[in-house]
């Protein structure tokens, strides 16, 4: 998976991840919002109906008693039938004397004269209003609130005489009350199918921006890319196709790796032409040798330029080791993002396959210990894996002392987002049962940071990397001296080298304060380099490798030692001479040595060493200009 598929994938998870909890929350809002204006629509409603039906009910009791008392039943039937039928919701009316006998039914008239008995059915509530003797009865069908019964005293003067029954439905309301909440529905479906279109269109521009942007971003890697796989094939045909205009790392990276890719070509054709050259000169001067010591002299010359040639040679062949360092050391952050970028995507579909469950089914306790918890994360300090095994143990400790439930998992889970061992105010939240899948979906969410962070880490590993590649290869072509820091040069190539340093090899870095010297940065940076790779090599990549640079006066001196096996006393002499190496065949050429007393005494300095068994050390001594002494 390339990195612009993965930078693509990143961006809009964590887009489409922001866009879907925006839209649930906003949908649960309206939700609430719309149910509690239901709710008081339906409060409203309810007690709007309870006064009306209340209101009539008294009346119809004053009439009840006006025509009882001058016997006119017949008046009052007709009556309580004209209001059953002016009224939707009154169901029925009854009428029923002291001794519960039927004297009006409005519906089931032939019940009139007997005995009233009051019918099957289940009774929600029952209710007496207070100072009034009135009754309030609320019957229920399946749940459903379908009829409210009123029944009140009839008094002939202050003589009980009687009640009258009536039966309010609630069917009309409730009907009102679906209506409600099916056009409750309805608009919460637009408001979802708006933020659908809004969350789609938003996600596409997204994708329309961040693609184009990612593609420039990688087109300069991948062509740089494939210009090195052509270079290491042995093609120099696109050498001068490699340009760029861009001011930034890539940039000035593209523009010296061209030119580094124009002087190995140059360097390469001159060398086949010399080569060819040399053979016929060299059978020519053969067959001159007793005639022209003249033409001797000339061959000699060549040979020296040979010479150089191999010497050049000899720093391609450090540059083509650094190389194969550097591979390891940006593909190794590489594999910690992709797994990082994994991680992150895991972490973010358990969080919102958790999410909407969390928000229905959790209280306002349990939302506030999800807040802290976020909270305490985002604060924490970034600990070393010692601290954080230690942290590990304590918290396991605490768990199990107050036997809370999976205590290793919620361990680990809390020492992940940070949490140490001070936890006393989280304790009661920890021992509810909810508990642990509330800490489980905070470190779902939390662990996308701290994947992040690894990410963070990689890039600026790689970074590092880059950067000392082309301070290495930043060179000035002029050819003139120029001013440069022997400490940032040795750092460079340690940077470089850092592939091997790893393996087992501990580094001493003591350096001093040192001024700015007039040299050739290039050449130093390869005596660095060839000088360090011997010391490795022979401590077989273990062992400790001590750098110090100091000023002495008008003088830098580099000292580089090693904890290897050491220089035996009877190559002492040659280690300077040309093609002279202890290496195996094919392991080196025997000019790094040499190239390194060549380039001192080109800055008029100077280069010696000390060996024994068990530690090597090289002394370089570099003069300092008058414009650039330390004033002490």
């Amino acid at each position: 998976m390339g990195i612009r598929l993965k930078l693509l994938l990143i961006i809009g998870s964590i887009i489409f991840a922001t866009l879907a909890s925006h839209t649930y929350l906003q949908v649960n809002l309206q939700r609430s919002i719309f149910e509690s204006e239901l709710q008081k629509r339906i409060s409203l409603m309810k007690e709007n109906l309870y006064q009306r039906a209340l209101s009539q009910a008294e009346t119809l009791e004053h009439f009840a008693a006006e025509d009882i008392a001058s016997y006119n039943l017949f008046a009052l039937s007709n009556k309580l039938q004209q209001a059953a039928m002016e009224t939707d919701e009154l169901d029925y009316v009854i009428v029923i004397d002291e001794q519960n006998q039927v004297y009006i039914h409005t519906t089931h008239p032939e019940q009139q004269q007997t005995l009233y008995k009051e019918p099957k059915r289940t009774i929600k509530s029952r209710s007496t209003l207070p100072d009034t003797g009135y009754t309030a009865a609320l019957i229920s069908e399946a749940d459903v609130e379908t009829l409210i019964e009123y029944k009140l005293p009839i008094r002939i003067g202050e003589t009980p005489w009687g009640s009258i029954i009536l039966g309010y439905s609630l069917v009309k309301l409730n009907a009102q009350l679906v209506q409600s909440q099916q056009d409750n529905e309805v608009m919460l479906g637009k408001l979802n199918l708006s933020a659908f279109y809004i969350a789609a269109t938003v996600l596409l521009v997204a994708f329309l921006l961040v693609s184009q942007i990612s593609k420039r971003l990688i087109a300069p890697v991948m062509t740089l890319s494939q210009f090195a796989k052509d270079l290491a094939a042995g093609n120099f045909s696109n050498v001068h196709k490699i340009t760029s205009t861009a001011t930034d790392e890539v940039g000035i990276l593209t523009r010296n790796f061209a030119e580094m890719a124009k002087k190995l070509d140059e360097s390469n054709r001159q060398q086949i032409e010399y080569s060819q050259t040399l053979e016929k000169k060299v059978n020519e001067r053969t067959k001159e040798l007793n005639v022209k010591n003249d033409e001797l002299t000339r061959a000699f010359i060549g040979l020296e330029e040979s010479q150089q040639q191999l010497i050049h040679s000899e720093k391609m062949a450090a540059l083509g080791q650094l190389i194969a360092g550097i591979a390891h050391e940006i593909n190794t952050p590489l594999g910690a993002i992709q797994a990082s970028v994994g991680n992150t995507s895991r972490y973010l579909s358990l969080f919102n396959e958790g999410l909407p469950h969390f928000c229905k089914s959790t209280n306002d306790a349990e939302k506030s210990f999800f807040c802290t918890l976020l909270a305490k994360a985002q604060s924490k300090e970034t600990m070393s894996t010692r601290e954080e095994r230690k942290a590990k143990r304590q918290l396991l400790e605490i768990l199990i002392q107050h036997t809370l439930d999976k205590p290793e998992e919620l361990a680990d889970m809390l020492a992940d987002m940070g949490l140490n061992a001070e936890i006393s105010g989280l304790l009661p939240s920890l021992s509810r049962p909810s508990s642990f899948q509330i800490v489980e979906l905070a470190h779902h969410l939390t662990g996308i940071d701290r994947n992040n962070e690894t990410i963070r880490t990689a890039i600026g590993r790689a970074s590092k990397v880059v950067f000392a590649l082309k301070h290495f290869t930043h060179h000035d072509i002029t050819g003139d001296r120029i001013l440069s820091d022997i400490n940032q040069g040795i750092r460079t190539v340690l940077v470089l080298y850092q592939n091997l340093l790893k393996q087992g090899c501990d580094v001493i870095e003591r350096f001093g304060e040192l001024p700015e010297i007039d040299c050739y940065p290039d050449e130093l940076n390869q005596v660095w380099t060839n000088i360090i790779h011997n010391a490795l090599h022979a401590m077989q990549y273990k062992g400790t490798l001590t750098i110090e640079t100091k000023q002495e006066g008008r003088h830098i001196r580099v000292t580089i030692a090693d904890s290897g096996s050491g220089i035996p006393k009877a190559i002492q002499p040659k280690i300077y001479d040309s093609f002279f190496t202890t290496k195996s065949a094919g392991e080196g050429s025997g000019l790094g040595l040499g190239i390194c007393k060549r380039i001192i005494d080109k800055h008029h300095g100077s280069i010696e060493f000390t060996s024994e068994p068990g530690k090597t050390v090289f002394m370089i001594t570099l003069p300092v200009s008058n414009t650039s002494i330390r004033m002490d």
